[in-house]
């Protein structure tokens, strides 16, 4: 048992340079000089080797099979999950595949920034895509969530939130090379808040000897909203499909209404007008169709399938859906505790 202990800490140790065994047993100097040299003469397979079945055995490292990058489950869980959203799923599974696809020669880190109304799916996306990443999905150590206001809830601390902000990436990049990071809520952020990790966005930026090219930003706003359900609708009465709308047709005023929206942790911002946010992904704005998707999947989730969900049932949850002239108010944001209610109703009644 302690030889384990003792090897796992040594395949470590060929590069924090000094080996360590946390007691002294019963075993020879000569088996602890030759381990080490093992580890030293075998190469980068003896590294590999050791670390998956050593340390790597009892927690997770920034390899495989922890990072799996998965785009293939990421487009399965957005093909059957995520309703009104054909953008979404074309731009954001090509986008992380490509990224993936290139990681060890990768030049710049992965930014894209999610624009939407609420409840039309943005951080149910996100979650698909630690999921997808990370085999410990969200409970990943290499998963830093920042939501919202909550961290940075002193106006006056701000130039201190933004030093503290730059450490905490750049160490957990020193960590795990392949760290995804989530800012939810950014138009609740203090503005200027995200400019001081600018220049950690850009290309072939290495910081303190860590190079910050593998990770994945993420910024999810409320911002755009309107904008997005503007375009949409002109192009539905010019005579155009919802599935006629292109990335394209948002993603330059979408840029715009992020740099002028006041108040936000986007507002003239350096992160917009510096150029670094690869994709301004639109979550398009609701209709009737997808929010009876949406609760047919909620009850699916309480074991309900679609043929035991009569017409009273999904009028129900209807009553507490309203409308904006076609598309709907706060999209699917509110239904989970509204059908639980009336499936718990409908069981007692049984």
């Amino acid at each position: 048992m302690w030889l384990a202990r003792c090897v796992s800490i040594l395949a470590f140790a060929h590069f924090a340079v000094v080996p360590y065994c946390d007691a002294v047993e019963p075993v020879t100097v000569s088996v602890v000089a030759g381990l080490t040299g093992l580890v030293s003469s075998a190469g980068w397979f003896g590294k590999d080797f050791l670390l998956d079945n050593t340390y790597c055995k009892f927690t997770e490292c920034c390899r495989k099979p922890y990072i799996k990058a998965d785009v293939a489950a990421l487009k399965a869980s957005l093909k059957g999950s995520l309703y009104g959203q054909h953008i979404v799923q074309d731009v954001l599974v090509n986008a992380i595949g490509a990224h993936y696809d290139n990681i060890e020669n990768s030049r710049k880190p992965l930014v894209m920034s999610f624009h939407g109304t609420p409840g039309v799916g943005k951080t149910y996306v996100s979650q698909f895509v630690v999921s997808s990443m990370f085999q410990r999905a969200h409970k990943s150590r290499f998963v830093h969530r920042f939501p919202g206001r909550i961290p940075f809830t002193t106006n006056s601390l701000v130039e201190s939130y933004k030093i503290n902000l730059q450490h905490t990436i750049l160490e957990s990049l020193r960590e795990c090379p392949q760290s995804l990071f989530i800012f939810d809520d950014v138009e609740q952020m203090p503005p200027g808040i995200l400019n001081y990790i600018v220049h950690m966005l850009n290309h072939n930026v290495v910081l303190d000897g860590v190079s910050l090219s593998k990770a994945v930003f993420i910024l999810i706003a409320n911002i755009g909203g309107p904008e997005i359900s503007n375009i949409l609708l002109r192009m539905l009465k010019s005579g155009k499909t919802r599935e006629d709308a292109d990335y394209y047709d948002f993603e330059h005023t979408l840029q715009q209404a992020a740099y002028n929206h006041e108040n936000t942790g986007l507002f003239r911002s350096h992160i917009v007008d510096s150029h670094v946010v690869d994709y301004y992904i639109p979550f398009l704005p609701l209709e009737k169709s997808h929010v009876h998707s949406c609760i047919l999947q909620e009850f699916a989730l309480l074991n309900i399938s679609s043929a035991q969900v009569d017409e009273d049932m999904l009028r129900i949850v209807m009553r507490h859906v309203t409308f904006d002239g076609l598309f709907v108010n706060g999209g699917c944001k509110r239904l989970t505790k509204k059908v639980a209610a009336i499936v718990r109703k409908h069981l007692t009644r049984t």
